[in-house]
């Protein structure tokens, strides 16, 4: 083991940015992270069944383009604007701890034996992994190491038969899949003229700016109409 490779690992320097951010190097960082995240999600899932004796995971239709479009949504949401318009670490972990918390209730029925307790605590290590990366410059990798990650982890799903597989979902979920795909343009838009404004001129730079969030915006809302609608 290199010394970059033990000081990024020590807790102490997980609100620093990497040590390297080469390709493979942040591939490593990626692997120690959710080998924890994983080892994490297991022993809560058998921990919380045995304490909640009638406990349900979470479950609920999940598509192969709601995986990849969660990459982009989910980092520049929580992690690139915070990287953009604050800059520190502290602010980025703030929203990344909100996002956090959120998977907890990643489910359609809010009852304390149905929450995703485990689904939070997986989130915690990949959240240490996110600030980094964009800390380190390298807010693509995360967004694309993102999408990856999550479908890749729906498939082995698919495979093993614990879940249905599904490119698009269907009904309401195939509206949500597509405002989805909106979404994420909409906020990979908001991201890239934030990265490149000192290269447009300011006039181009406040338009752009202006439409992406107004159809951020417009997406958002209507994406939260229909998850309300399913909940009533």
């Amino acid at each position: 083991m290199y010394p970059k490779q033990i000081y990024d690992m020590n807790p102490r320097s997980w609100t620093k940015k990497f040590q390297k951010n080469s390709i493979s190097y942040l591939i490593q960082m990626a692997a120690f992270y959710h080998a924890i995240s994983i080892t994490i999600m297991y022993a809560s899932s058998f921990g919380i069944s045995h304490i909640i004796s009638d406990y349900e995971a979470p479950s609920f239709p999940i598509s192969v383009v709601m995986m990849v479009t969660s990459g982009p949504i989910e980092e520049i949401l929580f992690f690139g604007l915070a990287y953009y318009v604050a800059g520190t670490p502290q602010a980025i972990l703030f929203t990344g701890a909100i996002w956090s918390v959120a998977h907890i209730f990643s489910t359609h029925v809010f009852q304390i034996n149905t929450l995703g307790y485990a689904s939070f605590l997986f989130a915690i290590p990949h959240m240490f992994f996110s600030v980094r990366t964009w800390l380190s410059g390298k807010g693509w990798f995360a967004i694309l190491f993102h999408s990856v990650w999550n479908t890749a982890f729906l498939l082995s799903y698919c495979y093993l038969g614990i879940k249905e597989c599904s490119v698009v979902g269907t009904a309401n979920y195939l509206t949500v899949d597509f405002l989805a795909v909106g979404l994420a343009a909409s906020l990979i838009s908001i991201i890239w003229t934030l990265h490149n404004k000192s290269k447009i001129p300011k006039t181009v730079y406040t338009k752009i700016l202006i439409f992406s969030i107004t159809v951020f915006l417009l997406f958002e809302v209507l994406i939260n109409f229909i998850y309300i609608k399913m909940l009533l």
